[in-house]
């Protein structure tokens, strides 16, 4: 069996409880239905038919990024390649002299 079944079903009770609780509170049910005690069971059994078609469990690993056919530049052409801090269009606004507004 694939999956997380446990998980499904603590989850699959928590949802049908909640949701039982939402109701009763909206007033949407009264305390003394069948549905507060029917719906954290139908929670469980949902829960587990959803865990046993869930995606985990013991698959291929997945692939790590390979480096192969990618070319680096050495250490040196890095440095060389990297734009300065005065290139930057930051660094060449702050250092203009500021100007005084003018009124027109």
């Amino acid at each position: 069996m694939k999956g997380r079944p446990f998980l499904g079903v603590i989850s699959g009770f928590f949802f049908g409880l909640f949701g039982a609780a939402t109701l009763f509170l909206f007033g949407v049910i009264p305390l003394d239905s069948h549905l507060i005690w029917i719906l954290p069971i139908l929670g469980i059994v949902l829960g587990l038919f959803m865990a046993t078609l869930a995606p985990f469990g013991s698959g291929a690993a997945p692939e790590t990024a390979t480096t192969e056919g990618v070319t680096y530049a050495s250490a040196g052409d890095a440095e060389e390649a990297a734009p300065s801090a005065e290139d930057t269009p930051q660094a060449t606004a702050s250092a203009e002299e500021p100007t005084e507004p003018t009124d027109s």
